[in-house]
């Protein structure tokens, strides 16, 4: 691969990116993950100084984390980032995180550009350094098929707050991992092994958020509409463990 595609950035851990019983939190994974992305992105002239003078920004359609071992009492990590072969609008990144040798996390985002004048998503083809031919860790990471809305149960109502909000002035995707685990309070022996986030429509300042649910076998469903018009949608695995 050209190293110009791939990027690597320690990090320390500190207790605010642990959750209660000492794990690295869900959100603090993809806060990592859009920190990598967002450097990388600077180093390859297509960061958000560089985009939003042209009107653009960089948005993510979705995240897939698969965990695979232990993320607690961690001190420090490292993340390699790898651009992976553009497909239409889609601009995929797959990352790889180590505790010293050990890879413990593994995922991908699926990023694309948005152009805020046209108010739509375009095409890649004039950012020659995001053209990697690798086809990365993942052939594909398809959508995560809907569920019938009848069929969600009602939990709460959120509203999005000033300190949800990012750059662009919409909520950050970090935050969609803190509702769902605010809303599912899992406790100490529940293993979350993998998730993925669908971002199907941005959420602003003093959104009301609907909040619904769905369980089934060993995976649970957090669905998000804003004036019955579906924002977003997670779907994580979960299984008991005696760690």
């Amino acid at each position: 691969m050209n190293n110009n595609f791939s990027y690597k950035k320690e990090f320390n851990i500190t207790t605010n990116m642990l959750d209660c019983y000492d794990y690295l939190k869900l959100s603090s994974i993809l806060d990592f993950m859009q920190c990598v992305a967002s450097e990388h992105a600077d180093i390859l002239g297509v960061g958000f100084n560089n985009f939003i003078k042209k009107g653009l920004i960089w948005v993510v359609i979705r995240n897939k984390v698969e965990i695979l071992d232990s993320l607690k009492d961690l001190k420090n990590i490292s993340i390699r980032t790898s651009l992976v072969k553009p497909r239409l609008f889609e601009c995929p990144r797959d990352y790889e995180i180590f505790s010293g040798d050990k890879l413990i996390i593994k995922g991908r985002s699926i990023w694309a550009i948005y152009d805020l004048n046209n108010k739509k998503i375009i095409l890649p083809n004039d950012y020659d350094s995001l053209f990697s031919k690798d086809i990365g860790l993942y052939n594909r990471i398809k959508k995560i098929d809907l569920i019938d809305k009848n069929l969600l149960k009602f939990n709460s109502y959120r509203n999005v707050n000033f300190t949800m909000l990012d750059h662009n002035k919409h909520m950050n995707n970090t935050h969609y991992l803190d509702l769902f685990m605010d809303i599912y309070k899992p406790t100490k022996e529940i293993k979350i092994s993998s998730f993925q986030v669908e971002y199907v429509s941005q959420c602003y300042l003093d959104d009301k958020i609907s909040i619904y649910t769905y369980e089934i076998l060993n995976k649970k469903y957090l669905y998000g509409y804003c004036n019955d018009e579906l924002k977003f949608y997670i779907e994580v695995d979960v299984n008991e463990s005696n760690n």
